[in-house]
């Protein structure tokens, strides 16, 4: 009977796996693909023919599409500093609340409730605000605007690490005469570099995704790939190859950033999980 559950449990999991990795081959495959085998009816589940065309296509750009590197390096650009300046004051802040325990049980909460409002009821009094700022089209505002957005989420993942670093060693800093300061800076932050690198890829994803507020507060100067997208269009016939090629190029960065840190992330997932509300 165990035997058979076991075979159950693994069959299920691989159908779990097949089902959410075919969205990942399918776009793939059709960035690959030319256009006379995208469209083919039926679909072919297999590859044919396949050519680089589609992603020559975006990246040097046509007459009525722009190539999508000036997109990824703003998205590269804003993601990264946003996800800087979100991680150095969702440190300091988590240590506040984690080992001071300021604000009690009822403000991590509130923090992290700020992340229940739906970005579509933000849209209007962001735009009023960003434009008395003049900070529309920006990397300023984009920038501040994630950083803000993702700092609750950023100070809710740090402050299972934080509450999970044993308090004799801060104490033993602070008898050998180290400021507060500096055992953040020696003790906590060197201990919390898995619980860093955690917040920092949810952050990067996040602020590189992001694309209603992306679409509402940005114009041409900083837009980044989530807007370039919509914008691929062509008179004659949609560009499901060419949007596919961009979709896959907009992937790679932040595959590249978790694969970056993927030493801390198995640690830091597996000391930061537990974490009740």
């Amino acid at each position: 009977m165990s035997d058979m559950r076991s075979w159950v449990a693994r069959a299920t999991a691989l159908a779990a796996l097949l089902l959410a990795l075919f969205p990942v081959y399918w776009i793939v495959l059709t960035a690959f693909r030319p256009r006379e085998e995208i469209f083919t009816s039926p679909a072919r589940l297999m590859p044919g023919a396949l050519s680089l065309e589609n992603l020559r296509t975006v990246w040097l750009g046509t007459s009525t599409n722009a190539p999508v590197l000036p997109f990824l390096l703003t998205s590269l650009v804003v993601a990264a500093v946003s996800t800087a300046l979100t991680l150095a004051l969702a440190v300091p802040a988590a240590v506040a609340l984690g080992r001071h325990k300021i604000g009690g049980r009822f403000l991590p909460l509130w923090i992290l409730s700020q992340r229940f409002m739906p970005a579509v009821a933000l849209v209007v009094p962001l735009y009023m605000i960003f434009n008395a700022l003049r900070l529309i089209d920006t990397y300023t505002g984009l920038v501040l605007l994630y950083a803000a957005v993702n700092l609750p989420l950023a100070i809710w993942l740090l402050l299972g690490y934080v509450e999970a670093l044993p308090a004799e060693l801060e104490e033993a800093a602070a008898v050998d005469g180290a400021s507060p300061l500096q055992t953040l800076l020696r003790i906590v932050l060197p201990l919390l570099k898995p619980g860093i690198a955690v917040a920092g890829v949810f952050v990067f994803i996040a602020a590189w995704n992001e694309y209603l507020l992306a679409y509402q507060l940005a114009g041409d100067e900083v837009a980044t790939v989530p807007v370039y997208l919509p914008r691929l269009r062509s008179a004659i016939a949609q560009l499901y190859g060419e949007i596919a090629a961009a979709s896959l190029l907009s992937v790679l960065p932040s595959l590249a950033f978790a694969w970056f840190l993927q030493r801390h992330l198995g640690r830091g997932l597996a000391v930061g999980g537990g974490r009740e509300l």
